[in-house]
């Protein structure tokens, strides 16, 4: 008698997906959309066009980059590059590439920067379940954010910076490099400057120190490459806010400095008054920083230092306050946790008046917001508000109960 050979089973087995995937279709997709809209219009991207004329200047010859100034035909104002020579060098490859292929690049890389940013809170959470689905949906809940959508409108650095931010400091042990993100992030963009100060009164004198030391190498960098720009920059460039932004009162500047120019109505705020302002902030702000780490919250002390640091910066534009897209998801993961309706209610009208500053741009194309009186001076300081607001309610949150 034959034996029957025993029957095979068979595994179906299901192609793996990439957990970037989704992200990568979404970044995809709004960088298709981006050059669509720059074709159909010829606008937008100010600061990406600045960005390449700063580059093509630098790479021509020493000298150059400090002269560019261009006119935003959208905003009404002339827009000078603004940051340092090692930005210059590391933006290079956009003077190689066309305006169209440079909003694709640019868009695609700022959404998946944004996708990163989180993918890492999400972490930071806890939330490793469903992470990249929950990825796609907390990415497509931020684009709509005027700090996002202004941000891949403008072709800004922010998301870049703030992603270096969180992927150096964040994370257990004390890692040699750390403090590596900071520094590089600081030699593209001066305000990260400021977690080198959160890392010395957290007594992490190791990440400081380095953080520091790569800072000052990417100076050194720029002097070796275009000594006579960097020069220039240093000499005291830096430090002209009038470069940046003309008139303070410009309602998508959301700085301190800002805020005190439209309740005084006045294109000069008093600087003693501004810089009495932002010491008190900033010292404040620091020291909720410090307790919320010390507590076993380090991300909301580190999110409390990124808060500060946009609110005492001589000019913050509405751009720079993408810290707001972390900041309201752990606010979100807190109050889920707690099973507070509450908590998940000012989540989601902090989200909606976000969303709806995108009037914000209207009212600076139009120019009525050098001029606005009443209830209308709360509606052009929101994120300043909301930021102070934030930083003040942290201690409340630190000595309730857990």
């Amino acid at each position: 008698m034959t034996q029957e050979a025993p029957a095979r089973t068979v595994v179906s087995r299901r192609p793996r997906r990439t957990p970037a995937l989704p992200s990568l279709a979404l970044a995809a997709l709004v960088a298709v959309a981006a050059v669509a809209v720059h074709r159909a219009t010829g606008r937008y991207w100010g600061d990406l066009t600045v960005y390449r004329a700063g580059a093509s200047a630098a790479i021509a010859g020493d000298g150059r980059v400090y002269g560019v100034v261009l006119h935003d035909v959208v905003q009404g104002m002339d827009m000078p590059f603004t940051y340092p020579p090692f930005a210059a060098l590391l933006l290079a490859p956009l003077a190689w590439m066309g305006m169209d292929a440079a909003i694709a690049v640019w868009t695609f890389c700022t959404v998946l920067a944004l996708a990163a940013v989180v993918w890492v809170t999400l972490g930071l959470l806890g939330r490793f379940g469903h992470r990249p689905a929950l990825t796609v949906a907390g990415t497509v809940l931020a684009l709509p954010m005027f700090p996002v959508s202004g941000h891949l409108q403008a072709g800004q650095v922010g998301l870049f910076l703030m992603l270096a931010v969180l992927l150096d400091l964040t994370g257990a042990g004390e890692r040699r490099w750390r403090g590596l993100g900071v520094g590089v992030a600081a030699g593209i963009k001066l305000t990260p400057l400021i977690f080198v100060v959160y890392l010395l009164v957290t007594r992490r004198f190791r990440a400081a120190a380095t953080s520091t030391a790569v800072f000052l190498a990417t100076v050194a960098i720029g002097f070796a490459w275009r000594p006579a720009d960097s020069s220039r920059f240093w000499s005291g460039a830096f430090a002209d806010a009038s470069r940046v932004a003309t008139d303070p009162r410009m309602i998508c500047d959301q700085s301190l400095r800002a805020a005190l120019a439209r309740l005084t109505d006045s294109a000069s705020p008093d600087t003693l008054v501004w810089l009495t302002a932002a010491a008190v902030t900033g010292a404040g702000g620091l020291a909720v920083a410090v307790w919320a780490t010390r507590s076993g919250e380090p991300l909301l002390g580190l999110l409390a230092c990124g808060i500060t640091g946009v609110l005492v910066s001589p000019v913050s534009w509405h751009h720079h306050w993408v810290w707001a897209v972390p900041a309201l998801m752990l606010l979100a993961d807190r109050a889920w946790r707690a099973n507070s309706r509450t908590g998940l209610a000012v989540a989601g009208l902090v989200w909606l008046a976000f969303v709806l500053s995108t009037s914000f741009a209207l009212a600076r194309i139009q120019g009525w917001d050098l001029h606005l009186h009443g209830w209308m001076l709360v509606y052009s300081n929101l994120y300043v508000l909301l930021g102070l607001a934030a930083l003040a309610a942290v201690p409340f949150y630190l000595r309730a109960p857990r």
